[in-house]
């Protein structure tokens, strides 16, 4: 099998990842704007999840065939991985609404996490239009520095939500549903962060 020529696009491959993302998140924010935690919205969330799949395959597929890549394949692999890592956990937070039972998705900190993992999703996609172009250097440092702070506002909602859970949920049960839902939603914004810390990585490597 011949060689792809090095003109493969990885960057619009990857950008393409972080657009399902997106759609993700916003069917995210419907859900809980219209408080719909039906197995159809869930569904559609996981199709998306596979979607996503599909694509990362098919960049690791192109990987392996491609003899000259913008950047090292190891650097892209892990941006790979690590970008649908976010839509793998996207898919966790959707799935544990439903099979928890919960009763209604309006709770304040979950939507306030949900609004701030959208605005990290929006970082991630144009931290990667920005690779494309590698001399917008502090572009691009602007964007994984706004997602460094996305991920830091996070850790102090999680702290929050998790504080008001104990002080004011009185049945267990729901404070093990709250918590575990609080905690993933958390780790949604660490996987953001990890991206911006590769790409920081990448122009290093490339500077």
């Amino acid at each position: 099998m011949p060689l792809i020529p090095k003109e493969t696009k990885f960057f619009d491959m990857t950008t393409e990842q972080t657009r399902v993302i997106g759609e993700a998140v916003n069917l995210m924010k419907k859900m809980i704007k219209d408080d719909d935690i039906s197995f159809e919205s869930v569904r559609r969330i996981k199709e998306l999840e596979q979607n996503c799949d599909t694509i990362s395959h098919e960049i690791i597929h192109a990987l392996n065939e491609t003899f000259i890549t913008p950047i090292d394949r190891e650097d892209i692999y892990k941006l790979v991985n690590e970008i649908d890592d976010i839509m793998d956990l996207l898919n966790v937070v959707a799935n544990r609404l439903y099979i928890f039972r919960i009763k209604s998705a309006k709770d304040t900190y979950l939507n306030e996490f949900i609004e701030t993992i959208d605005e990290a999703v929006t970082m991630v996609g144009n931290v990667l239009v920005g690779l494309k172009e590698m001399k917008k250097k502090t572009r691009i440092l602007d964007y994984c520095i706004e997602i460094n702070r996305l991920e830091n506002s996070g850790d102090s909602l999680r702290e929050k939500a998790i504080m008001n859970l104990f002080e004011k949920e009185t049945d267990p049960i729901n404070i093990i549903k709250w918590k575990e839902l609080y905690e993933v939603s958390e780790t949604i914004l660490d996987a953001c962060e990890k991206v911006a810390k590769t790409v920081e990585e990448v122009m290093v490597k490339n500077g």
